[in-house]
């Protein structure tokens, strides 16, 4: 389960170093890219959920940063849809903890027996 939610990850995080590359190069990201963005960390979300529900309690600090994670692409996703300029902080903010976010469940995912403590 931890695998198939590594990979869906892995989808997510290249769809968003193209956006990023997009905007610093200047140009517009299309409307439909952050929907399949989304949607890709959607089901990887819900493969974790899956495994967090099937026992693994490895994985609920990764389920709590996917909520702050989310939440932040949602308003990254209202501000750009407004016309504004997304703020950088909510932007690193965004990629950072989705970063140790992926490494952790990387980490969980090729050490089934490891724990945090």
């Amino acid at each position: 389960m931890l695998v198939g939610a590594l990979a869906a990850f892995t989808l997510v995080a290249l769809m968003g170093l193209a956006m990023i590359g997009d905007v610093w190069a200047g140009r517009a990201v299309g409307p439909a890219y952050p929907m399949l963005h989304g949607a890709a960390s959607l089901v990887g979300s819900a493969l974790v959920i899956v495994a967090a529900l099937e026992g693994d309690t490895r994985v609920y600090l990764n389920i709590g940063m996917a909520v702050v994670i989310i939440a932040l692409g949602l308003l990254m996703g209202l501000t750009a849809k407004k016309g504004k300029r997304v703020p950088r902080a909510i932007l690193v903010v965004h990629a950072g903890l989705a970063v140790i976010c992926y490494l952790a469940l990387g980490f969980f995912a090729f050490n089934p027996s490891a724990t945090l403590i």
